[in-house]
C-alpha cells in the first residue's frame, strides 16, 4: 500500500518541491525494502532529468540490502539512462559482484540477471563483455543466470 503511495505522490506531485526530497528518504531510509524499489522506480520515471538521480540510482544499485531495490536501481539505469559508457562498471561490477542468494528467487529476482542483461543489449562491443560472459557461464552461483550468460555467449560469439 505505502508502496502504490509513493508512486502516486511522485506522479501526481512531481513539481512540488518536498516531493523528491521525500522520495529519495524513502529510498534510503524506509524499513521496507517494497517501499524502497517503489521510491527507486518513481525517482527515475519521474526525476530522470534531475541532475542528482543519476548518483542516486547508482548508489541504490549497489548499496541496498534487498536484491530487489538493487535491482530495481540497475534496472532503472538501464530504462532511464541508456547507452551511457559510464554505467558499463556499475552493470559490470553488479554482474560479478551482487551477494543475491538463489535463495532468495522465491521472493525476488537476481539483479546479476539483470545487469547481463543490460550489458548484452546496451554494450555489447565492450571488449570486457565476452569476457564477462564467459565467466559467468562458468561460475555465477546462480543456475539461470550460467544458462542466460551461456545462451548469450552463443549468441555473441557467433556473430564475432
Amino acid at each position: 500500500m505505502r508502496g502504490a503511495a509513493v508512486q502516486a505522490l511522485a506522479s501526481n506531485y512531481k513539481d512540488d518541491a518536498d516531493t523528491l526530497a521525500f522520495l529519495k528518504t524513502r529510498a534510503t531510509d524506509d524499513d521496507y525494502s517494497d517501499v524502497r524499489r517503489a521510491a527507486v522506480q518513481a525517482l527515475a520515471s519521474n526525476y530522470k532529468d534531475d541532475a542528482d538521480t543519476l548518483a542516486f540510482l547508482k548508489t541504490r544499485a549497489t548499496a541496498d540490502d534487498y536484491s530487489d531495490v538493487r535491482r530495481a536501481a540497475v534496472k532503472a539505469l538501464g530504462k532511464n539512462f541508456t547507452y551511457l559508457p559510464e554505467l558499463f562498471d556499475i552493470y559490470y561490477n553488479c554482474a560479478i559482484n551482487d551477494p543475491f542468494d538463489v535463495i532468495q528467487r522465491m521472493f525476488q529476482s537476481n539483479p546479476r540477471r539483470v545487469a547481463l542483461e543490460i550489458i548484452v543489449k546496451q554494450h555489447p562491443h565492450n571488449p570486457q563483455t565476452l569476457p564477462l560472459l564467459r565467466d559467468r557461464a562458468e561460475n555465477d552461483p546462480d543456475e539461470e543466470v550460467r544458462e542466460y550468460a551461456q545462451k548469450k555467449l552463443a549468441e555473441l560469439e557467433k556473430y564475432n
